[in-house]
Parts: C-alpha cells; sequence; structure tokens
C-alpha cells in the first residue's frame, strides 16, 4: 500500500507544477505582448479592445498582475501541504481560477480609471 506522505508529495509536487505552469504563462504575456489587437491571443474584452491605447494598456497591466499573482500563488500548494495535503491539487486550482478572475476586476478597473466609455485618455 502506497503511504499518505508518497501521495501527499505527488498532491504538492502536482499543484507546484501547476503553479509554475501558471508563471510561465504570466511571463509570457508579459514578455511577448501582442503587438495589435486581436482575437487569439492578449487581454481581450470589449473595453480593451476599444483602441491601440486601450489595447496596450489592458495588456501591460494584465499580465504584470497575472505574473505577481502567479507568482505569489506558490504560497498555496506550500501552505495546503500542511493543512490539506490530499486536496491540494484541487484547492490549488479552485483558488488559481478565483486569482485569476481578480485579473479581469483589476484591469477593467484600471481601464476604466485612465479610459472614458468611448476609449479616449481621461487626462
Amino acid at each position: 500500500m502506497i503511504s499518505n506522505q508518497y501521495t501527499d508529495q505527488n498532491q504538492l509536487y502536482i499543484a507546484l507544477g501547476y503553479c509554475a505552469f501558471m508563471l510561465l504563462l504570466g511571463w509570457l504575456l508579459k514578455k511577448f505582448p501582442p503587438k495589435k489587437i486581436n482575437h487569439l491571443y492578449g487581454y481581450r474584452t470589449q473595453r480593451s479592445m476599444k483602441n491601440q491605447a486601450t489595447w496596450e494598456a489592458a495588456n501591460t497591466y494584465s499580465s504584470l498582475v497575472f505574473f505577481k499573482i502567479s507568482l505569489y500563488s506558490f504560497l498555496i500548494p506550500v501552505a495546503l501541504y500542511f493543512l490539506y495535503p490530499q486536496q491540494n491539487v484541487l484547492i490549488t486550482i479552485v483558488t488559481n481560477t478565483l486569482l485569476l478572475l481578480y485579473v479581469l476586476y483589476a484591469t477593467e478597473k484600471h481601464l476604466k480609471a485612465r479610459f472614458d466609455t468611448q476609449g479616449n485618455p481621461l487626462d
């Protein structure tokens, strides 16, 4: 029979691997942001696709927030290893998904503070 510690460690490694993958995605978006408005790659919402200025602001800001959240998310599986080791992967994925929803909220708030509804700068 496989010991609980072995399966708990597997949960930790898989959860950390997931966090590493998310960090890699964040780094790729930060390092190689989309240059032009498109429907395949980048931060794509109605507000961000109004014009090139909103597109660049949204993609710059969202990739930064995404990268930071992905970096901090490595703390989740480590803490869960001591609290809920057998549900580490599930809780890590659910928590990361909720944190990624924060990227949407933060980026839309950022755009709303800097651009009007037509995409014109407020300053």
